[in-house]
């Protein structure tokens, strides 16, 4: 499969940018920042536990939860290779989880913020969201290349959601992240998960964007018709 465009490229990453997956937790990182609500919030999930009980179990979890993203969205990738291209979509999508991984990182390090517990400069974004929101984002759009009812994508679009969001709180819970660093991270995981997705697989906005010429006979001739779909 021949690499996406310039246009292509720039297309699918407006598409990602403009996504609500992506400017909806990137809006709320930016709220929280800047009502100065971050440290308030941490220090309640930190003191209450209100999910996970304690703050070593919300680690164990978090990792969990982690992995289990990652089964899905690997799962379903293979599921959805049922045209023969599995090797580049299973290709395509590790590649996006490692560019999430590698833009994670450059933004933790130029970023430098320390974590509520002080283990180290690293806080924000939140690389186990990231991650997981990418594995979210990336099944999500291996079910929509299923033949499947309705409800049942819908069901399980929103388990592959859940696992996310249970992901990044267990990092709150467990004070390691503030509520931003996870809501920025799912922001980024989302962002280029369907850019990568999309670009290079050219799905989502990029889907059927091909030309196509027909033929049509008309009485006395015929007529030239060019069709670009998008």
């Amino acid at each position: 499969m021949p690499g996406p465009s310039a246009a292509e490229m720039k297309r699918a990453a407006l598409a990602a940018a403009t996504d609500s997956n992506t400017w909806l937790p990137a809006l709320g990182a930016g709220l929280i920042l800047a009502t100065d609500r971050d440290q308030a919030w941490s220090d309640w999930a930190r003191r209450e536990r209100p999910v996970f009980g304690s703050v070593a179990a919300a680690r164990r979890t978090s990792d969990v939860l982690l992995y289990t993203s990652f089964g899905t969205a690997l799962v379903s990738s293979l599921w959805a290779a049922g045209d023969g291209a599995g090797s580049t979509r299973l290709a395509v999508q590790v590649g996006a989880v490692a560019a999430t991984a590698t833009a994670t990182q450059v933004i933790k390090v130029g970023v430098g913020r320390p974590r509520p517990d002080d283990s180290d400069t690293l806080s924000f974004p939140s690389g186990h969201a990231s991650a997981a929101f990418a594995g979210a984002t990336l099944t999500q759009r291996n079910l929509a290349r299923l033949e499947l009812r309705p409800t049942t994508r819908a069901l399980l679009d929103a388990g592959a959601v859940s696992l996310a969001t249970a992901t990044a709180w267990a990092r709150v819970e467990a004070g390691v992240h503030y509520p931003s660093d996870v809501l920025a991270g799912a922001a980024l995981g989302n962002f280029v998960a369907a850019f990568v997705n999309d670009a290079f697989l050219r799905e989502g906005v990029l889907a059927g964007s091909v030309t196509r010429v027909d033929v049509l006979p008309l009485r006395g001739g015929v007529v030239l018709q060019l069709m670009q779909r998008f």
